[in-house]
């Protein structure tokens, strides 16, 4: 069984990667932010930290702590400035896009990744923004809860960590969804 809270920070980058592009989110480039980088929420635990993440039109924050993300965690990656990273694979465009101003740019898509999940009031808080929230959870136990489960052992093929989609339910109780091909909170067609 992998624990999501064991997951070392020179892994996060290919978690997060894998589950945004099975989400459906076309990644042209990913890498942590040498400026916010990794920090520390308790000072004295270095297996708690946070890091963030950005590519063309995305930032991801990734939380590995032991308590639930709040709504004033949302709040503050909604408000935190874009970081433009050069986008070396993606393409250029030389013409600009007729009717569009000048300087268009597309919106930037924010993503909240947590290894422990979040508060209901944080669901609510992201749904209002459009911001998707993602869970890693522990790939097997996952896929048991999944519609794909079909007796105890699920197959060799599933890993060790996959993500789950928060979201709230009618009777404002957090549920998580495995995500299990393109959302529709992270399409491009959203950007």
């Amino acid at each position: 069984m992998g624990d999501p809270r064991r997951i070392r920070p020179d892994e996060v980058e290919i978690v997060v990667a894998r589950e945004l592009r099975k989400a459906g989110v076309q990644l042209t480039g990913l890498a942590a932010l040498v400026e916010r980088g990794r920090r520390s929420p308790e000072p004295n635990d270095t297996s708690q930290y946070v890091m963030e993440l950005g590519g063309p039109g995305l930032l991801v924050e990734f939380r590995n702590e032991a308590s639930l993300a709040g709504a004033d965690v949302v709040r503050a990656l909604a408000q935190r400035p874009a970081e433009r990273l050069a986008a070396r694979d993606a393409p250029k465009r030389l013409l600009p896009t007729p009717g569009a101003p000048p300087e268009a740019t597309p919106g930037e898509l924010r993503v909240l990744v947590s290894t422990t999940g979040f508060e209901p009031a944080a669901v609510v808080e992201a749904k209002t923004l459009g911001m998707p929230l993602l869970r890693v959870a522990d790939g097997q136990a996952a896929f048991r809860r999944s519609q794909w489960a079909m007796g105890e052992q699920p197959p060799a093929w599933v890993p060790e960590y996959m993500a789950e989609l928060a979201d709230i339910g009618p009777d404002n109780a957090v549920r998580y969804d495995l995500i299990t091909g393109p959302v529709r909170a992270l399409s491009p067609a959203r950007r």
